[in-house]
């Protein structure tokens, strides 16, 4: 997913994924954690980057479930 935004302020970038990590006043600041553990969990990776034109570009990757009908 990417949005055209003003990206990710390099304070906030290393601790992105971290529980409790929000630069919003109402925000819990767990979403992005709870992104990572759920991926995780299934054997992937989540990131983050600066997209191009301006934003930031969420990516992730999860292992192909393995077939048990053959």
């Amino acid at each position: 997913m990417a949005d055209t935004g003003s990206g990710i302020a390099p304070d906030v970038r290393d601790r992105l994924f971290e529980a409790f990590a929000t630069t919003k006043e109402d925000g819990m600041g767990l979403g992005l954690s709870i992104c990572r553990t759920i991926v995780e969990a299934h054997g992937g990776r989540i990131w983050a980057e600066a997209a191009d034109g301006g934003g930031t570009a969420f990516h992730f990757c999860v292992p192909l479930a393995e077939n048990d009908d053959e």
